[in-house]
């Protein structure tokens, strides 16, 4: 398992999110968009499954 912070536009960051899950990544938690003090950006944490984390 691998946790990631995803930040970004609110737009680039929904984009990249969906995008790994078409890749077929299998997400085990998405939290909701964090707004960054003082400036546009958000910030998404995703806990991410690894193909090996499934063969256990």
């Amino acid at each position: 398992m691998i946790k990631l912070r995803i930040q970004g536009l609110p737009d680039e960051v929904e984009k990249f999110s969906e995008q790994l899950k078409k890749d077929g990544y299998h997400f085990l938690m998405e939290s909701d968009d964090y707004p960054n003090r003082n400036s546009e950006y958000v910030r998404r944490y995703v806990e991410v499954m690894l193909d090996e984390d499934q063969d256990q």
